[in-house]
């Protein structure tokens, strides 16, 4: 079983876990196992999140020390079957290997920080539903196609 610490440049813990510069990944006895590189921690969504997920999922991480965390993701990493804690932001590594900081437990999603964008406008479409385009002329409409905003046509009223 593996801890992955979310770091900074400077290997201080990272103030959120998608934006961090990369993790640190060490073993049961402490030992530094691997250094993953977040390639996507400027980019919009959500996508380079699961493949972080991923990455950690294989290098058997089982809890991961972060400064923060948005509600979708804690909820997915909950969910994946991750323990997750929050340690204070920019807390040197060493201080984190040592014990020398509280940890939070993250137990459930609304312990997250929530999202700073409208639901689903990160660009990824999470958390968004899909919307039913209306009919238009010279469609074709199913049983249960959306009439709405068409009001007459051809001169009848419908």
């Amino acid at each position: 079983m593996s801890v992955a610490i979310a770091v900074t440049p400077n290997h201080e813990v990272a103030g959120h876990f998608g934006k961090a510069a990369g993790f640190v990944v060490y073993d049961g006895q402490g030992k530094l196992v691997a250094e993953l590189i977040n390639q996507g921690r400027k980019a919009v969504g959500c996508k380079h999140k699961k493949q972080l997920q991923s990455q950690l999922a294989a290098h058997n991480v089982k809890t991961l020390l972060l400064g923060n965390v948005g509600q979708r993701s804690l909820a997915r990493l909950l969910g994946a079957g991750f323990e997750v804690f929050r340690v204070p932001n920019r807390a040197p590594l060493q201080d984190v290997l040592m014990g020398k900081v509280t940890r939070e437990p993250l137990l459930s999603a609304e312990q997250g920080r929530p999202c700073k964008r409208e639901k689903g406008a990160c660009g990824c479409g999470c958390g968004s539903k899909k919307t039913v385009k209306p009919a238009k002329i010279g469609m074709t409409v199913s049983a249960n196609a959306n009439l709405q905003g068409l009001a007459k046509i051809g001169g009848f009223k419908l």
